[in-house]
């Protein structure tokens, strides 16, 4: 008797052992939960009201710690889900990381990060060929970060590393003049639609950073994706960039950017395929549009104005190809019913190291130089360059 005693004693206690691990696990490690309220949890954090239309409507509180913790809680897994960010101050005190399958809609909200030295939104750099993260919207709101304007942080506001399928739609982003509103690196298949980039703050001559930088994954120009290994900071590069309907304004506007570093194997990488449509881009000290190392371009319909003191950065638009690579002769290049303004040049198209665009259209724009009108179209190199119905103007 004594025995079965015993024994129904054990069975009782692992049962209540097995009963109390299972409802910690429904408590705390479930993905998420939703209550008879319509309130989510998201791994013991509550996170929001669920809506009609499936969307979260994302809980704000006084305390940017409390924010932090929820909208990262939000966002920082991979299954798909749309938050919405009231339309009020949202203050968080610590980086975003997102995971994939996110869409944040933020009209009328700004989300302001408390700490001056740190950036709004982030993501691990976990996988190569565009797979760290994917399929992100972000749809409105104002994104600043505290002191912009002094520019103390060097840090982008936004980042992405070996990303894909991104969308950015009517939202401001502000930076400063010493980094950048949004910087992609070795990213692909990313739009921008009727934003605004814009530095604040004074530009200092010796600063160039731009508001959208399209950058090559090195070691020098993405040290903190260096840091998780030497494979991710391999040359690779961006493609199917489209920036439409926007407002960039910085030391330099848009700026696809390449690296002679590392004894200048990188310098044949190129980005492809960079539509930018219908935008007012504006470099405060040199270039409003750099496009280095890239193929594959369409500008159409924008104004590019570079109001610069440095003549030789100040260029409206500029295409370059830096490295021989054989491949740039076989994408074409488009520039079509543009207004480019420039002290030096209003479009220089170059090519160096024996390389060669390939066949390059540049229609039916007003191009301005301050050198002279003569000076308004430069074509230097092998390139192919097609060119009717421009005017050419002394600005």
């Amino acid at each position: 008797m004594n025995r079965l005693k015993r024994t129904l004693s054990v069975a009782l206690s692992a049962l209540t052992v097995l009963s109390a691990a299972t409802a910690f696990s429904a408590t705390y490690c479930a993905d998420e939960v939703e209550t008879e309220s319509s309130a989510v949890t998201v791994n013991g954090i509550e996170i929001g009201t669920k809506q009609d239309d499936g969307s979260i409507l994302l809980n704000v509180s006084s305390d940017p710690a409390q924010n932090g913790r929820v909208i990262n809680a939000a966002l920082n897994d991979n299954k798909k889900r749309t938050i919405v960010i009231p339309p009020k101050k949202f203050k968080i005190e610590r980086v975003i990381w997102l995971g994939n399958n996110k869409t944040i809609n933020a009209k009328g909200a700004t989300i302001f990060q408390t700490d001056p030295q740190k950036p709004l939104i982030n993501h691990a750099c976990t996988k190569t060929n565009y797979n760290s993260l994917k399929n992100i919207t972000i749809n409105g709101g104002t994104w600043q970060v505290k002191d912009n304007a002094k520019a103390i942080r060097p840090t982008s506001t936004i980042r992405f590393n070996h990303a894909q399928n991104i969308t950015i739609k009517n939202a401001r982003i502000d930076t400063n003049y010493v980094s950048h509103a949004v910087e992609l690196i070795a990213c692909k298949n990313v739009t921008f639609d009727k934003c605004k980039l814009e530095a604040k703050g004074k530009q200092k001559n010796d600063k160039y950073a731009e508001p959208l930088q399209i950058d090559i994954a090195t070691k020098a120009t993405a040290p903190t994706i260096a840091s998780y290994g030497k494979k991710y900071v391999s040359g690779q590069v961006c493609k199917n960039i489209t920036v439409k309907n926007c407002v960039v304004t910085g030391s330099r506007g848009i700026c696809t950017n390449k690296t002679d570093t590392e004894n200048g194997k990188w310098l044949k990488k190129y980005h492809s395929n960079v539509k930018i449509i219908g935008c007012t881009v504006t470099g405060m000290a040199t270039e409003a549009l750099c496009l280095h190392n890239v193929m594959g371009v369409t500008v159409k319909n924008t104004k590019a104005y570079s109001k610069g003191k440095d003549d030789n950065y100040n260029v409206g638009c500029y295409l370059a190809g830096m490295g021989n690579n054989k491949s740039t002769s076989k994408h074409k290049n488009l520039f079509s019913s543009n207004t480019f303004k420039g002290g030096r040049y209003g479009l220089y198209i170059a090519t160096y190291s024996g390389n060669k665009f390939g066949k390059t259209t540049v229609k039916n724009n007003k191009l301005y130089a301050k050198n002279g009108a003569s000076a308004a179209l430069k074509v230097l190199g092998g390139t192919k360059v097609v060119s009717k119905g421009n005017k050419k103007y002394k600005w």
